[in-house]
C-alpha cells in the first residue's frame, strides 16, 4: 500500500493506493520516455526550465495515479517523506521489486 499524508486546504489528509494497476504502469512508462528524451538532448540537459517541465509532469503522473483527489500544487507543499513514497510507487509501477524494511517491532514489512 502506498500511503501519503499532507495538508490540503490547511487540513491534514491521508491518501492511499492499494496496488499498482495497468494504468499506473502506462503512466510510469510514458514518464520514463519523457525522462529519456530530456537526457538525450544535450541542449536540454542543462536547461533548468526543461527539468522543471519534467518534474511537473512527474507530479501530474501521481495526481492521475491517485484518481485526481489532489493536484500537483498540493504535492509541492508535501514533505520529502511523501516524495519518497511517490518514488517507490513510480518504481513499482515500472515493475521494480519492493524492498523489505524492519519495523520498530523488528518485523519485516514490505515497503510500498
Amino acid at each position: 500500500m502506498f500511503e501519503i499524508k499532507f495538508k490540503k486546504g490547511g487540513v491534514l489528509k491521508e491518501f492511499s493506493k492499494d496496488y499498482v494497476n495497468v494504468e499506473d504502469n502506462l503512466l510510469a512508462l510514458e514518464h520514463q520516455v519523457r525522462q529519456t528524451a530530456l537526457y538525450e538532448k544535450k541542449e536540454d540537459l542543462l536547461n533548468p526550465a526543461k527539468h522543471r517541465e519534467l518534474n511537473e509532469a512527474y507530479l501530474d503522473m501521481f495526481v492521475k495515479m491517485y484518481g485526481e483527489q489532489f493536484d500537483a500544487d498540493d504535492l509541492k507543499s508535501a514533505s520529502v517523506e511523501t516524495l519518497e513514497t511517490l518514488n517507490e510507487l513510480y518504481l513499482a509501477a515500472l515493475g521494480g521489486k519492493q524492498e523489505e524494511k524492519e519495523t520498530a517491532e523488528g518485523k519485516k514489512k514490505k515497503k510500498g
